[in-house]
């Protein structure tokens, strides 16, 4: 058995190039790790009597262990995203008043998306910074802010104040968490209104 050494370069790219003398006739295989290339995926999650077990390229992770900080995967530290669906009455069209988050941690809202529609082809969208969430009788209430795309269709932060509320039949939100301590999330809550125009 001849072991051959393989050389690879890479030119910032997503691939990587290896060289080898073309003229000798081997076959191998390559197994490759890239761990630095925007998000990872996993093979497989489960929950096991040890814990949250992830696998990934042939490693095994203990998530959330004694030794490890919550949110760590693979040794990287991370954050929780969660989306969440309103679409209460899915064929009326509703202003979105204010959120309430049932949570013993806080949590920003990145992103509020209304589909577009006749009246808005950009659609919609906004968000909610974690400080803007107050917490009352245990739940961490804020208001929605405004449509960022009032102006001329790109996301604006003036729009975020001085825009059109948002209203639509339906939104996706994207609820976010960079604590890294146990933090539960029981439910979220929307207050609507009936289309004001």
């Amino acid at each position: 058995m001849r072991i051959i050494e393989l050389v690879a370069t890479s030119s910032n790219t997503h691939y990587l190039l290896f060289g080898m003398n073309n003229s000798e006739v081997s076959s191998f295989s390559i197994q490759l790790y890239i761990t630095h290339f925007g998000q990872r995926a996993v093979d497989w999650l489960q929950s096991l009597s040890l814990g949250w077990i992830a696998f990934m390229g042939g490693d095994v992770w203990l998530a959330n262990s004694n030794n490890v900080p919550r949110v760590n995967f693979f040794g990287e530290q991370k954050y929780s995203e969660v989306g969440v669906v309103a679409n209460q009455e899915p064929n009326l069209v509703k202003l979105l008043d204010s959120i309430g988050i049932y949570s013993d941690g806080k949590w920003s809202v990145e992103s509020v998306t209304i589909p577009k529609d006749l009246n808005h082809p950009n659609g919609m969208f906004s968000r909610i910074p974690k400080e803007r969430f107050k917490k009352r009788d245990g739940v961490f209430q804020a208001e929605f802010l405004r449509n960022m795309k009032t102006t001329d269709g790109v996301s604006r932060v003036k729009d975020a104040i001085g825009g059109e509320p948002l209203r639509g039949a339906s939104a996706y939100l994207v609820l976010k968490n960079t604590d890294t301590t146990e933090v539960r999330l029981y439910k979220v809550d929307f207050n609507m209104s009936g289309n004001r125009g």
